[in-house]
């Protein structure tokens, strides 16, 4: 399931510990910017920058009973955030 509010979306997870579980994280997507600058006698020149996407943990698993934190380092451990 899947919100998207002003630039960031909430997310739900299955715990990837029992599977059954859900864990409400915020999901924040990678942006890039544009920044223009030079001399006009050199030409424009462009710098693109590229932010990292983050994900925000927000509670740990109901069913499971495995904390915040432990969900957290277990999703980083499976490349999953």
């Amino acid at each position: 399931m899947s919100y998207r509010v002003y630039g960031w979306q909430f997310e739900v997870l299955k715990c990837p510990f029992c599977d059954k579980g859900e864990i409400s994280c915020k999901y924040f997507p990678s942006a890039t910017t544009i920044k223009r600058g030079g001399r006009t006698a050199l030409g424009k020149t462009k710098t693109l920058h590229k932010s990292k996407e983050v994900w925000i943990i927000l509670s740990g698993c109901k069913v499971c009973g495995k904390s915040q934190e432990e969900v957290e380092k277990e999703f980083k451990r499976r490349g999953i955030i």
